[in-house]
């Protein structure tokens, strides 16, 4: 019989089974917790991008503009998008300035994403115009801000819009984020 100092040195089948059942736990809880990350990861362009477009759009409504009529201020261009045209699973460059849908008005709003976008965005005023708006909408929604995107490449699109509204005459962003199918 082997005295201690002579066992040989070696793993037992049961700490083997020990060490990968650990493993097994450790991956069966990391695993869905990155996917989750990584699926909320690339719902946070929407947001982020509609808080930058509503910045572009307050800047030009308090801006003057120039109509046929003179110089005018609170002013809303026409709508625009959605702009890119379809949505991609994967970010990608965008020129708002050129698009054949609205690009005229993205121009004018001087809005361009700031990075590859995964999202196709909307600008939806209630009336267009200057002097259109009432100065308290009593909460309705002046303009709509969307953002649409297809994250998993199945044809059911994300929907992300931000809405403003008129209080005592001057634009102001709702706080409210409003959200169908976050991940689809």
């Amino acid at each position: 019989m082997p005295t201690p100092s002579q066992r040989t040195h070696g793993v037992t089948l049961v700490e083997a089974s020990l060490v990968i059942s650990l493993l097994g736990i450790l991956l069966a809880v990391s695993i869905p917790a990155f996917i989750r990350a990584l699926r909320t990861s690339k719902t946070e362009e929407a947001p982020r991008e509609l808080e930058r477009m509503y910045r572009a759009v307050a800047a030009y409504y308090d801006s003057p503009q120039t109509t046929a009529a003179g110089k005018r201020v609170h002013c809303l261009p026409e709508p625009a998008g959605p702009t890119p045209e379809k949505p991609s699973r994967d970010p990608r460059p965008a020129v708002f300035a050129t698009s054949a849908m609205g690009g005229a008005t993205w121009h004018a709003l001087g809005y361009e994403p700031a990075e590859p976008i995964r999202y196709r965005y909307s600008f939806l005023p209630l009336r267009a115009g200057c002097g259109e708006l009432p100065a308290d909408s009593r909460g309705e929604p002046v303009l709509t801000l969307r953002a649409e995107g297809d994250l998993d490449g199945d044809g059911v699109l994300s929907k992300f819009e931000r809405t403003a509204v008129m209080r005592d005459g001057a634009l102001s962003l709702e706080p409210l984020l409003v959200v169908h199918d976050r991940i689809e």
